[in-house]
């Protein structure tokens, strides 16, 4: 019998697994436990370092104080609710209740701790009730060379205010925002400095024009022509005006004509034929006219006479009487083309969009010309004066601008005050120059080498602006002249309106922040009282287009953008 039972095979299996089942078991369960657990830790890490992330970038005076400690625990139980620990909670996958850690390291270095302990499922029937799992990281600003070109809108919209409650003008508000603009990075400019490298900002105020003119003249003699130009102006017409009163007779033989209180009105080419009592104005003939800039481009003032001939004139002045006008440093455009409210690139001959081309001596179309608004008239037909002064358009010329340098605050501060709301708005302005400001290649190339320090450059173009264009197709002086009239980028006369001008300009402006995004530059732009139409949403980089309804979001949407310079990125 025990012959046959040795021999016996039947039943076999049944033994094995019996005796195979506890080592299975302890397998199975054990890839079951490690697998929960391997994906608590990585949601754990997760967590780590959005808390980390979002610590630093609280992180205003380089120390880890309540407020940085609460934003980074905000982040990290966000990723993981991590349960209660004085009560023995229970976190996400059912991890045992536990605290982050919240701490600093050099270099303004935010760390983060934590450590649970996961329960175990069929492990514990082997003597494994729990498995423990920690992690640790850390997070800097890890900064290189940083160029920032702050493009502001110094309209005369700036003058009002944004809200009613509020207490200072646009303008005024636009002044402090900038300046904790600057507090919030001015940590990050000394743990630079202190390897090396540098943070450095521009300034580009705009309107219907830009002041640059020095600042290109400083780079080279020839970006600016000092030859001729011809501007919308005008012409003694070769007689004067005379009204005073006289006696029927006497304003017969003048040719003139006399109204019912007896003022007599006659033209004659002697300013002062009539005598005594007489009020006489020059009569004009408005047109283009070439100016000799041989001076006035210099910088230097240029001394024009009030007599018959010349085109600066103040006609409350005696005949004979010199006048002294300085250039203020604005410009008008170089050669364009006039591109349709369409187009989809930048033409070659568009060089004022041509943010490389450096002038060549003599090179008339790809220099800049000064701004003039001393000669600058337009036609009767258009009915405008400015100042009392007939056939007067506007005209404005902001401060001039700054290029990229490294700023001490009082510096800055002082800068900023002189910054004055005035002139029509132009975005394409801002932007063009905005850009070259940044530019490795053109007029200004010497201000941006690809490294320093042996680092490389990142580079920043924030666009503040309180509302959308705002042009005068045939009564305002812009960088493209009287529209209207000397018809550069737009066809001109009747030919054009203002509704076109616009389409023409917005398109330019949305090229440009195309060709701005593409040379890797990061764009902002926030609208401070003024909604975001398509073409400034668009222009920013994505997500870094805003609103700013009242002063204070104005203050605290830059300190925002300050925060978000850099490449903040984990360190371990």
């Amino acid at each position: 019998m025990l012959a046959r039972l040795v021999r016996d095979r039947r039943g076999n299996t049944l033994a094995i697994v019996g005796a195979a089942i506890l080592p299975l078991l302890a397998m199975i369960g054990s890839g079951i436990d490690l697998s929960r657990t391997y994906m608590a830790h990585t949601r754990l890490q997760q967590a780590c370092d959005a808390g980390a992330l979002a610590g630093r970038r609280a992180m205003t005076n380089g120390t880890v104080d309540d407020t940085v400690r609460a934003e980074a625990l905000k982040f990290f139980k966000f990723n993981f609710p991590t349960g209660e620990k004085d009560k023995d909670g229970t976190a996400w996958f059912g991890a045992r209740g536990f605290e982050p850690v919240v701490g600093s390291a050099p270099n303004s270095t935010v760390t983060v701790t934590a450590a649970t302990q996961m329960p175990l499922t069929v492990m514990k029937i082997f003597g494994f009730p729990y498995l423990p799992i920690s992690v640790a990281c850390n997070a800097r600003l890890d900064f290189v060379n940083t160029d920032v070109v702050l493009v502001l809108d110094v309209t005369g919209s700036m003058a009002d205010k944004a809200s009613s409650t509020d207490t200072d003008i646009k303008i005024v508000a636009l002044r402090k925002a900038v300046l904790n603009f600057y507090d919030t990075l001015r940590p990050i400019q000394t743990q630079l400095e202190g390897v090396n490298l540098r943070l450095r900002y521009a300034v580009v105020p705009y309107a219907s024009s830009i002041n640059v003119g020095r600042l290109l003249r400083g780079a080279s003699v020839n970006n600016v022509t000092n030859t001729k130009w011809t501007y919308q102006s005008r012409q003694f017409a070769g007689s004067y005006r005379h009204s005073t009163y006289k006696t029927s007779s006497q304003c017969i033989s003048l040719g003139g004509s006399r109204d019912w209180y007896g003022t007599c009105t006659w033209n004659d080419t002697n300013a002062a034929s009539a005598g005594s009592g007489d009020t006489a104005s020059p009569n004009w003939n408005y047109m283009p006219i070439e100016h000799d800039l041989s001076s006035y481009a210099t910088g230097s003032s240029t001394q024009t006479s009030s007599v018959p001939g010349t085109a600066v004139l103040d006609p409350t002045r005696a005949p004979g009487t010199n006048t002294k006008v300085t250039w203020q440093g604005c410009i008008e455009e170089r050669a364009t083309t006039r591109m349709s409210s369409t187009a989809t690139s930048i033409p070659t001959s568009a060089y004022d969009l041509d943010i490389d081309r450096v002038p060549s001596s003599g090179d008339i179309t790809s220099q800049w010309k000064p701004y003039w608004p001393e000669v600058e008239y337009v036609p009767p037909t258009t009915n405008t004066s400015l100042g009392g002064e007939p056939q007067k358009p506007q005209w404005a010329c902001p401060a001039e601008a700054k290029r990229l340098q490294v700023w001490a605050k009082s510096d800055l501060s002082n800068y900023l005050n002189t910054l004055q709301p005035d002139g029509g708005t132009y975005h394409d302005n801002g932007m063009v120059w905005g850009i070259r400001m940044l530019s490795a290649a053109g007029v200004f190339s010497a201000d941006n080498p690809s490294t320093y320090g042996g680092m490389p450059v990142s580079k920043y173009l924030i666009f503040m602006t309180d509302g959308v264009f705002s042009t005068g197709y045939d009564t305002l002086y812009s960088t493209y002249g009287v529209e209207r009239y000397d018809a550069r980028a737009t066809p001109g006369g009747s030919s054009s309106n203002q509704t076109d001008q616009l389409a023409r300009h917005k398109n330019r402006f949305n090229l440009l922040c195309t060709l701005a995004k593409s040379r890797g530059i990061s764009v902002w732009v926030v609208a401070f009282d003024a909604a975001l139409d398509s073409s400034l949403s668009n222009c920013a980089n994505k997500g870094q287009a805003s609103t700013s309804a009242n002063q204070q979001e104005l203050n605290d949407k830059f300190v925002e953008i300050g925060k978000n310079i850099g490449a903040l990125r984990l360190t371990q």
